[in-house]
């Protein structure tokens, strides 16, 4: 996907997502980052017309904080090519947009 105005001039980026839960106005998304440049996941959903809530910068009118959150990150050390791989739990906040323990709230 190519997020600008002339094709000709971005660079290609690729997002893999997958819904894991939804409420009448919400999905929780698990997304893979196939590519890594900036702002991809924000720009990618934006332009699907799906932007992520609270974001001020590709979403018209946000509110609140921006709900994106790594729980889950894995790279190569870049001095001895080991892969390692960081995980923290969801933030508290993201709560407020689904029950994650059981039902998707409406």
């Amino acid at each position: 996907m190519r997020s600008v105005k002339n094709p000709q001039e971005g660079k290609l980026a690729r997002t893999k997502y997958k819904v894991i839960k939804e409420s009448k106005h919400y999905s929780l998304l698990e997304i893979k980052l196939l590519t890594g440049k900036k702002n991809q996941i924000r720009v990618h959903l934006s332009d699907k017309g799906h932007p992520i809530v609270g974001d001020a910068k590709y979403k018209k009118k946000a509110k609140g904080r921006l709900a994106l959150h790594a729980w889950s990150i894995r790279f190569k050390h870049p001095f001895n090519n080991k892969e390692m791989t960081f995980e923290t739990k969801i933030p508290e906040y993201f709560s407020t947009y689904f029950n994650l323990e059981g039902q998707v709230e409406a």
